[in-house]
């Protein structure tokens, strides 16, 4: 039973008693703020209505978690509430006047009112853009139409591994869901080779089918999309993205109708699409999908699509994902190659945002720190300064001005140091926005979108106001409730109530703590990252050159013509001066391979979702040595391939497919998991429809990054394979690798002018653009942190810098009494580190809980580690030192004669 004074008593939950405590405490804490002839009845007010509120919901019974987190929320109202009553009680005049007056007061110290504009615009700017961030990437809306109801479908196992969908599976599911009003495929890879009037171009050029538009909801800004008659593969058609339409071709008004090369084929160009999606698919060139080609609506052996549908309007996800498990059942039970699988959908803006939800709000949640010692930070500031100002306030008192004309009069000047923070703070986040969107581009998604909206400036309004209440009203309540008479007192000599120095120290205890759990997270990203670049990639990344050489379709198509092309081209590129080696490969490290299954010849896996998957590379001779990587036991891929008859095996049907039978080179895993404590070399694989014997042993690549586990490999020749693959070259150098760039342009340009030279890098730099990422988080963390490093050195060095001030007259009188100077300088660092040693304290105690919040992103590295705590608590001990040293040294040199005569 529980009850309040002038309210009747009812029985009450726990979640009931607790809520209502909790609330009312709130109400309690912000009452102060209502003028105090009507402040009871205000908090009656209060009282009942949530008395009301919380007995109703408790009695219906709908008293939940979010149910109390409603009327909390509710509660908050009680602030602005008590703002309007407190400014309705405010004429024009009064204000006008402690505005003047705040003016006057904050001009007359330009490099106190400068410092704190200074502090509190760093924690301001940094929250502010770091929010936009978060907005722009997480919050907003995908910029379609509707965009919650589109989500990405894929196929996935019964381990949740994800992976692209047969055109057969679906057709199917296109025929027969009822959940999607539109249901559209692409391909996650494809590029093209435009040719023709200007230099040859390597593009992006997904599959796609012809509702895929239609089912964003994006309509061409020229000509048409795709019809259905034209995914019968035969029709040799495009469209074009506007960023392509814009840079090739001018923005012509009239290039649709108009005739291009497409991989050596003549192709029309049929519609021109916005710029809308460039923000979420890299696509330049569209081109149909061949789901009605003769033979593909009942292939479900390649895997190439995933889809896009858009739900019926009130389909939810998890009642389509309950529709479309008994499809998949349907499936797996015709179909033994998806057997074990089933349709996963997932709301297709996480598809776009990924992994980056959980980093940026690790991000934000540490900015959230840094505004937090900022305001600490400053709030120390004006206590300091409040004390300065006792005899001031104790004048105005003695002549008649009230409590609440003095905090009036203290948060105006406050407000107007919070404003102009606020101005400063937001210039400074439009420029962090600006250069997050210039080096972001390939490690944030949407990074092109980021700006600072109009919810971007709401919050930072809001937080302005929220910063300038907690630095200005704990300090204005301060110096305006002090007594009349100890006022009076201890005017000329007062060094500052007991209760204000504890109140300074306990907010540079605070700042400590902050800022070591801060250095912390910075600590183990950057040790993290550490770790990750210590891992060996499995090939040499040092004076190697990469770049893409796609072959028009058209004018090579059959495996002689470009087994021919590559022979002549690695002859040529090899007799280049400063070229040590050069070789080709159908995926490079880094850069994505192809899945592929596999098994040993001879035991074929059940199903599908028992098979064996490994990456799927081909590649000429000559690879391993230009890649370095080593060969643990065989021998590599070489001129042999190229005299290797196909000729199926030994009581197998014959070889189906675009493969013949010939060599394989595993990696090490694979040789260590298939074929455990024997010797795989002259054992015999089916990968794919390929019959293949094992010649040699590689050793392990991490082809995804060195923060990824090595992947299984599978090394096919070039020279075995009846159809031509899109290849990569690789040249080793035995100096600066991109100074071969020109060279190697005209080689291939001499050899054939219509092929171009795509993405040509080194494999250094893919090694840090795959750590592009991890370099970008532990970036901002470590910025972050070490402006809470300064900041906390900063508001230890103003405490103490103000301490030693205020006591002159007594360490005056210390040292004509004899005090050695050490003893003094003793003291002051004493004071200073033992507020360091009690932050340092409370920081590890918070840095082992908040910590485990980065655990995920983190390699090799426990959330725990020792040597970061030790290094983070080593740096903030040297920190405190030095900001001890100055305040000690001007203790050491006060002049006891002048503090006594000024005394």
């Amino acid at each position: 039973m529980s009850s309040s004074p002038g309210l009747p008593p009812r029985s009450w939950s726990r979640a009931a008693e607790r809520t209502f405590s909790h609330c009312l405490g709130l109400v309690r804490c912000i009452a102060p703020i209502v003028p105090a002839a009507r402040r009871s009845a205000w908090v009656a007010e209060w009282t009942g209505e949530l008395w009301y509120r919380l007995a109703s919901l408790d009695r219906a019974g709908t008293l939940d978690a979010r149910a109390c987190a409603s009327v909390l929320a509710r509660t908050l109202g009680t602030l602005p509430h008590a703002l309007w009553i407190r400014c309705a009680d405010w004429s024009i005049d009064m204000l006008m006047h402690d505005l003047r007056y705040a003016v006057r007061v904050n001009a007359k110290r330009p490099a106190f009112s400068l410092l704190v504009i200074a502090i509190l615009a760093v924690g301001i700017g940094a929250t502010s853009a770091m929010f936009s961030i978060v907005n722009s990437v997480v919050l907003e809306p995908l910029p379609y139409p509707q965009a919650s109801r589109l989500v990405r479908a894929s196929n996935a196992n019964r381990y949740g591994n994800q992976g692209a969908i047969s055109r057969g599976d679906f057709l199917d599911y296109q025929s027969r869901n009822q959940v999607f009003s539109s249901f559209a495929a692409y391909t996650f890879f494809g590029s093209a080779v435009l040719s023709g009037t200007a230099e040859p171009e390597r593009v992006t050029a997904p599959m796609v089918t012809a509702n895929f538009f239609s089912t964003l909801g994006v309509q061409p800004v020229l000509g048409r999309a795709f019809s259905p008659q034209e995914e019968d593969g035969q029709h040799q058609v495009a469209i074009l993205s506007y960023g392509l339409w814009q840079r090739r071709f001018g923005g012509d008004a009239h290039v649709v109708g108009r005739t291009i090369t497409v991989d050596g084929k003549p192709t029309a160009i049929v519609g021109v699409m916005p710029a809308v999606l460039e923000r979420t698919f890299d696509g330049r060139l569209w081109l149909p999908a061949d789901m009605h080609a003769p033979g593909m609506e009942t292939n479900r052996h390649e895997h190439a699509y995933y889809a896009i549908g858009r739900l019926r309007p009130g389909v939810t996800l998890a009642r389509a994902r309950a529709a479309l498990g008994p499809i998949s059942a349907q499936l797996a039970a015709a179909y033994p190659l998806d057997h074990g699988t089933h349709l996963y959908i997932q709301p297709y803006r996480d598809v776009v945002v990924g992994h980056a939800a959980p980093v940026l709000a690790v991000l934000l949640g540490a900015v959230g720190l840094v505004l937090l010692i900022a305001c600490a930070n400053v709030a120390s500031l004006m206590l300091a300064r409040g004390t300065a100002r006792e005899s001031e306030i104790a004048v105005r008192t003695a002549l008649g001005a009230s409590r609440s004309v003095l905090v009036r009069g203290l948060m105006t000047e406050s407000l107007l140091l919070g404003a102009a923070a606020g101005g400063a703070g937001l210039v400074l986040a439009y420029l962090l926005v600006r250069g997050v969107r210039a080096v972001a581009g390939g490690m944030l998604p949407r990074a092109a979108e980021v700006h600072i909206d109009g919810r971007a400036l709401l919050f930072t309004l809001g937080i302005t106001l929220l910063t300038t209440l907690a630095f200005g009203l704990a300090p204005a309540l301060h110096a305006a409730r002090r007594s009349l008479a100890t006022a009076m007192r201890t005017m000329g000599r007062s060094s500052g109530s007991r209760r204000s120095l504890r109140v300074r120290d306990a907010l540079v205890v605070g700042q400590v703590a902050l800022s070591l759990v801060l250095l912390a997270g910075a600590g183990l990203l950057l040790r993290s990252l550490s770790r990750v670049r210590q891992v060996d990639p499995g090939f040499d990344a040092s004076h190697l050159l990469t770049a893409q050489i796609p072959l028009p379709a058209a004018r090579y198509a059959t495996r002689e013509s470009a087994d021919l092309f590559w022979t002549q081209l690695l002859q040529r590129v090899r007799a280049l001066p400063g070229v040590t080696a050069a070789a080709g490969t159908g995926h490079l490290p880094l850069r994505g391979v192809g899945d592929a299954m596999y098994y040993e010849e001879g035991h074929p896996p059940l199903s599908l979702a028992d098979a064996r998957l490994a990456e799927l590379n081909v590649v000429t001779d000559g690879y391993f040595h230009a890649m370095r990587i080593p060969i643990i036991t065989g021998r590599p891929l070489g001129e042999t391939e190229r005299r290797m008859d196909g000729v199926p095996a030994a009581g197998t049907d014959s070889v189906k497919g675009d493969e013949v039978e010939g060599a394989v080179v595993i990696s090490r895993h694979i040789a260590q998991e298939l074929f455990p404590h024997q010797n795989p070399l002259g054992r015999r694989l089916v990968i794919g429809s390929q019959h293949a014997e094992v010649v040699g042993v590689a050793g392990d690549v991490h082809g995804r990054g060195q923060a990824v586990a090595a992947d299984d490999m599978l090394y096919l020749s070039l020279h075995q394979r009846r159809s031509f693959l899109p290849l990569s070259l690789v040249v080793r150098a035995r100096g600066d690798a991109s100074a071969l760039a020109p060279a190697i342009r005209n080689v291939l340009h001499q050899l054939d002018p219509t092929v171009p030279l795509a993405e040509v890098t080194t494999m250094d730099g893919l090694l840090h653009d795959s750590l592009a990422d991890t370099y970008f988080r532990t970036q901002l963390l470590g910025g972050f942190a070490f402006m809470a490093l300064v900041l906390a050195v900063v508001g230890l060095y103003g405490v103490l810098a103000y301490t030693v001030r205020q006591r002159a007259r007594e360490i005056g009188v210390r040292m004509a009494l004899g005090a050695r100077s050490t003893a003094i300088v003793s003291s002051v660092v004493r004071r200073g580190m033992l507020l360091v040693g009690t932050g340092i304290a409370l920081g590890l105690a918070g840095a082992l809980a908040v910590t485990r919040l980065i655990g995920g992103l983190l390699f090799d590295v426990g959330s725990t580690d020792p040597v970061v705590l030790a290094a983070v608590t080593a740096t903030l001990l040297v920190a405190g030192l030095a900001a001890c040293t100055v305040p000690a040294w001007r203790a050491m040199r006060i002049d006891p004669v002048i503090a006594l005569r000024e005394e």
